[in-house]
């Protein structure tokens, strides 16, 4: 099974971004889950959350969101997080 990554920068950045838009209100509406600390102690098995890279099976971290929420995918679960958080829904 092939991984995917992302890469951090130094300033984490990322990261940070991730916990902006994945707020509580989200995470409430759209998941089983009350936080997104929650959603990642949750999904630990299948990402590196706390490494330098995020590490991830892809098709194992989709059928997690597939399970835990109302998106088929995480890369939906973001955009859609992203768009609310910044305005574009």
């Amino acid at each position: 099974m092939l991984n995917d990554y992302v890469s951090y920068n130094n300033d984490d950045e990322f990261k940070k971004i991730l916990e902006d838009i994945f707020t509580n209100e989200f995470m409430q509406k759209y998941t089983n889950l009350e936080n997104f600390e929650a959603f990642k102690y949750s999904s630990a098995v299948m990402c590196t959350w706390d490494s330098p890279r995020l590490v991830y099976s892809k098709t194992l971290l989709d059928g997690f969101v597939r399970e835990s929420s109302q998106f088929d995918t995480w890369d939906e679960m973001v955009v859609t997080a992203t768009d609310q958080r910044f305005g574009k829904n």
